[in-house]
């Protein structure tokens, strides 16, 4: 107990002894970040109680399975199972399952919410960077699942590398990218598409660099799935219903979208009382990746797991972060509308 009080207060400390002192806005958002983490894992451990022990059972379970998903993933499956046998848990009868589960949930949310703090510090301005990280605070409760470790982290792989190609890192995208793919495959394939965004947002013609980060990208999404699918000949498709021509999933879809729309709805209702009718630099390096991963998802999963609409809402708080703070940032009396 007295780990969490410490881990809790220590963001106000370091603003108490550091307030008299030049705190930049780069070293309050890291701890804002910090307290924003703690208080989606504290609520998700609260929601979930005594399932939070299924949650890291399941991920265990499945990196260990011949599930497709399995089989793909790995990534998230091996960094819980690393927690758990250096904490344990409530079965191995070291340590708790709790304070395991905020440990990992912790780490996840943190890199997640940084990752989308760099983002938005690069794209947008100071206020739309700060209503940005709220609002994707906000639509990270939506991530919560019983099932799976590391919901928020899908966005947070999502804001990484579009924060790595927008900043011109290259190489460590690539790299980001490799790496991802032992996660989400799907994320490094949306996100490729950011590269060929920077220079449509230019007005340019991708360059050759561009063209090439957006092929490797594009080559390592499919290598490294196809790769580990050969290692494992016996994996079972039966969850990937597309695959046997069965696309009950997508129809299923079409029928959720209310979910989606009603999650969505707080920053739809900013972006269209606020049209503009020229997308910004932000709407063409954040939107096609966003748009393209949800249309993955649309065809192949389920939009009831609601921790796959992390890239579309995050794009989403983007847009509406950056045209909410054009009105907020409009001096007194003038029209506060958005043209």
């Amino acid at each position: 107990m007295a780990f969490f009080v410490i881990v809790a207060f220590s963001p106000f400390a370091l603003i108490l002894y550091f307030r008299k002192r030049a705190v930049g806005l780069t070293l309050l958002g890291l701890m804002v970040c910090s307290c924003l983490a703690l208080s989606l894992t504290t609520n998700a451990a609260n929601v979930l109680r005594s399932a939070t022990q299924a949650a890291i059972d399941n991920e265990i379970a499945l990196v260990h399975s011949d599930r497709v998903e399995g089989v793909m993933r790995p990534l998230v499956g091996k960094i819980v199972e690393g927690y758990v046998s250096i904490l344990g848990d409530d079965k191995s009868g070291r340590g708790t399952t709790r304070f395991t589960y905020l440990a990992i949930d912790y780490m996840f949310n943190s890199a997640s919410l940084l990752a989308a703090f760099a983002l938005a510090t690069f794209l947008l301005s100071p206020t739309a960077s700060w209503l940005c990280l709220f609002m994707v605070a906000f639509f990270a409760q939506a991530a919560i699942d019983p099932n799976r470790m590391g919901a928020v982290f899908l966005a947070g792989g999502f804001f990484w590398q579009l924060f790595l190609l927008a900043s011109g890192r290259n190489i460590a995208a690539i790299v980001s990218g490799l790496v991802i793919c032992f996660w989400r495959t799907d994320v490094v394939f949306a996100t490729a598409f950011g590269a060929l965004g920077l220079a449509w947002a230019d007005g340019k013609w991708p360059s050759q660099k561009q063209w090439a980060t957006f092929g490797l990208l594009i080559l390592t999404s499919i290598a490294v799935p196809k790769i580990l699918l050969l290692l494992h000949p016996n994996a079972d498709y039966s969850s990937f219903l597309v695959t046997n021509g069965d696309f009950s999933k997508t129809y299923g879809n079409y029928r959720a979208l209310k979910l989606a729309l009603g999650i969505a709805s707080p920053a739809l209702i900013v972006i269209i009382a606020t049209t503009a009718f020229k997308l910004s630099r932000v709407a063409k390096v954040v939107l096609p990746p966003a748009l393209i991963h949800l249309l993955m998802v649309f065809l192949i999963a389920d939009f009831t797991e609601t921790r796959l609409l992390g890239p579309a809402l995050g794009g989403l708080a983007f847009l509406c972060s950056e045209r909410l703070a054009a009105l907020l940032e409009q001096p007194p009396g003038e029209s506060r509308r958005l043209t």
